[in-house]
């Protein structure tokens, strides 16, 4: 819950507050006062849309370069093990087995990062998509792209 809650502050209600005018309310208007839009309106949209649409488009591909990046890491780390020989599969540098197993067997699955991910996405999307329709192809192909590389990675990379 605390990382949905962080992505989703960093993601959008940041954006949010920060072109917010409040004057016209009560006790929000005292401290959010320095922004020009009092209402989601199409200036408002036309301002913050270029930087919403570019981080969900990064929210859509960072996933898939985090997983090469990763696997890279692990394989960089199994080919040094193996005293830099492909062929070899059975060398190996540890001594011990548990050692031996935490290199060759693969990351601990961390759900929870997985679903503050996906319920950012689906929040942001909910809360701007009517000003900006992009974003629910964009949510559409982040969806797909979180399903086909979680069903693989839990299948063959996860432990």
């Amino acid at each position: 819950m605390v990382t949905f809650l962080c992505l989703f502050f960093n993601t959008g209600f940041i954006l949010m507050l920060v072109n917010a005018d409040c004057s016209e309310q009560p006790f929000i208007g005292l401290f959010i006062n320095q922004g020009f839009y009092s209402d989601f309106n199409s200036s408002f949209f036309n301002t913050i849309g270029s930087t919403l649409v570019g981080t969900m488009l990064f929210n859509s591909y960072f996933p898939l370069v985090l997983f090469v990046i990763q696997w890279f890491i692990r394989f960089l780390k199994r080919f040094h093990d193996r005293h830099f020989s492909l062929c070899n599969t059975y060398n190996t540098r540890k001594t011990a087995i548990q050692s031996y197993v935490d290199l060759y067997c693969g990351p601990a699955f961390l759900a929870h990062y997985k679903y503050g991910t996906v319920l950012n996405i689906c929040f942001i999307t909910m809360m701007f998509g009517y000003g900006m329709p992009i974003l629910f192809p964009i949510s559409a192909l982040t969806f797909l792209v979180l399903y086909v590389l979680e069903k693989s990675s839990l299948y063959y990379s996860y432990q």
